[in-house]
Order: C-alpha cells, then sequence, then structure tokens
C-alpha cells in the first residue's frame, strides 16, 4: 500500500510540473523580475506586459537588435498591462523591468534578458 501511494505522489507531482511547465512557456518567451513586479516578452501576438505587486510604477523596457524600442508601463490602480507591438519575425529583443514610487530613493531595475523574437 505505501508503494502506491508513494507512485501516485511521484506521479502526481511530475504531472503537475509538466503542465506549469507548458503553461508558463506558453504564456511567455522571456520573463523578467525585480521583486516588485514581473513582465516578459510573448512571441506570439508580439505582445509585452507587466504585473506588479505594490503600490508603485512598474515599466518592462525593451530594444531589439534592428533598432525599435519602447516600454510598456503600469501605475496604481491598475495591477497589470499587455502592450501589442508588431515586431519583425527574426532577430533578437531584450528587456528588463523597473519600478518606481515612495521608498525605494531610486529605481529598482531588474537584469536584461536578450531572447529571439518567433511568432
Amino acid at each position: 500500500m505505501m508503494r502506491n501511494v508513494s507512485r501516485f505522489t511521484v506521479a502526481a507531482v511530475g504531472a503537475v510540473a509538466t503542465v506549469l511547465w507548458f503553461a508558463t512557456s506558453a504564456q511567455a518567451d522571456a520573463v523578467v523580475s525585480n521583486g516588485y513586479a514581473t513582465g516578459g516578452f510573448i512571441g506570439y501576438g508580439d505582445k509585452i506586459w507587466v504585473e506588479h505587486y505594490e503600490g508603485r510604477t512598474s515599466s518592462v523596457e525593451w530594444y531589439t537588435d534592428y533598432g525599435r524600442s519602447g516600454s510598456c508601463s503600469v501605475t496604481v490602480p491598475a495591477v497589470s498591462k499587455t502592450c501589442n507591438y508588431d515586431m519583425r519575425e527574426t532577430g533578437t529583443i531584450t528587456l528588463w523591468i523597473c519600478t518606481t514610487g515612495p521608498e525605494l530613493g531610486s529605481d529598482e531595475c531588474s537584469v536584461a534578458v536578450t531572447d529571439r523574437i518567433n511568432s
């Protein structure tokens, strides 16, 4: 009986991990976080998204290897925003997230992440 419970537990954990991996990879190609907010790039549809957890302003800043750049920002009372851009089907995009607000003193930014632009 104990062996069956252990096997079931291992199988269930493996199934949950697989589902979470597929769900995360389908949602975003590149993800950045700075502890106050999370954002990312979704290649299918060329979307930049940002979501923050505290009463501050957060922006995903980005640029491509072919010279385009921009940002997608969210500020209170909203907690998330998705910005739609029309990217080339080839190349790379580099993005990072920054948060400003009371008690921070300066912008809190993540490290930059670079990903391929594919839809």
